[in-house]
């Protein structure tokens, strides 16, 4: 059974102050909304529907955590570009995303989604 297979839905997190301390490693998932992230989570893990995905942009409106085991985590970041929300969320998302790209010492690595339908 490879890594990712054993992938298992862990928390969501809304807030910085809500993230979750386990002192390991976390691969987040970043992208424009729609570009196929949470697609991406599930076929690395081989399941169906591990990470909620939809045809409406903007679903993933939280940092969606995934745990691997032994303290390693995925990560699917809300997407940015054309999801239809309102201007409050939107600077939500993009302050918590800003800081837990630059503050989030467990952070080790960073996958970019991109649909090359949309440059």
């Amino acid at each position: 059974m490879g890594l990712f297979s054993r992938a298992t839905f862990f928390t969501t997190v809304n807030h910085l102050r809500d993230l979750p301390v386990h002192g390991g490693m976390e691969v987040a998932f970043a992208g424009r909304s729609n570009a196929g992230k949470s697609s991406a989570i599930n076929t690395l893990a081989n399941h169906v529907r591990l990470a909620y995905t939809s045809k409406t942009p903007g679903r993933t409106q939280h940092l969606n955590y995934f745990d691997l085991g032994e303290n390693r985590f995925l990560v699917d970041l809300p997407g940015y570009g054309y999801a239809k929300v309102p201007p409050d969320i939107r600077a939500h998302w993009e302050e918590l995303l800003s800081k837990y790209m630059q503050t989030r010492e467990a952070l080790c690595g960073l996958i970019i989604i991109m649909d090359a339908r949309h440059p």
